[in-house]
């Protein structure tokens, strides 16, 4: 974290600079970001289902053309 009055860098653990003895702000935590789900299941989870749907109705589809039927 840098000094807000004299820039120095110091660590986050520091609660004033080790330069010019300015109080240093508090650093924000981060929160940890939620992964995307719905229904129990991730977001992936759903991306490869709806890709094997759509790959099962393009072979339910094609399939008669390139055998020959009509």
């Amino acid at each position: 974290m840098d000094c807000p009055k004299c820039g120095t860098w110091n660590p986050d653990d520091k609660i004033v600079c080790w330069r010019c003895q300015t109080p240093l702000p508090k650093p924000v935590e981060k929160k940890p970001r939620k992964p995307i789900s719905f229904l129990g299941l991730p977001g992936w989870a759903w991306a490869a289902l709806a890709a094997m749907l759509i790959l099962w109705i393009a072979a339910q589809c094609l399939a008669p053309a390139l055998v020959g039927g009509r």
